[in-house]
């Protein structure tokens, strides 16, 4: 049996973020959790959204659209796709039960890359009303409206 991986911590996912994007700072509490604040595109022609990443090094990542909020729907739509609260803003990123992220995996490769590629497809919904970006389909009653 191949031993595990051990978490990245959260130094070094903090420091890995203000490497790839050194005009910001991460704030990291006693290496158990860290947030940052970005403003970033999905594309050049895309609008910009400015995202909030929530880590802590016991739970998932979570990760929020702060600007614009309310996010517009669709034309005919009721509520955002692919999105575990819509008050919120916290996007779904992939599907947990099939571990796709785990705590040795660098956010910077994952869950920040994973956030503009939710932003490209959000913006293709907006004009088209079908969702592009894949994923799992959860009943309503799963969601937080």
């Amino acid at each position: 049996m191949a031993p595990k991986s051990k978490p990245i911590t959260i130094t070094v996912q903090a420091l890995n973020i203000e490497m790839m994007y050194p005009e910001t700072k991460v704030s990291n509490r006693l290496d158990s959790e860290l947030t940052w604040i970005h403003t970033i595109s999905p594309s050049p022609m895309g609008d910009t959204y400015k995202i909030k990443l929530v880590y802590h090094l016991t739970e998932t990542p979570k990760l929020y659209v702060l600007d614009p909020k309310p996010l517009s729907l669709a034309k005919g739509k009721t509520k955002l796709e692919h999105c575990y609260d819509q008050k919120q803003q916290r996007l779904c990123l992939y599907y947990p039960k099939h571990y796709e992220w785990h705590n040795t995996m660098l956010l910077t490769k994952t869950i920040i890359p994973w956030a503009y590629d939710w932003l490209y497809h959000y913006e293709i919904w907006l004009g088209t009303g079908e969702w592009t970006g894949g994923g799992i389909h959860l009943p309503d009653k799963f969601k937080k409206g």
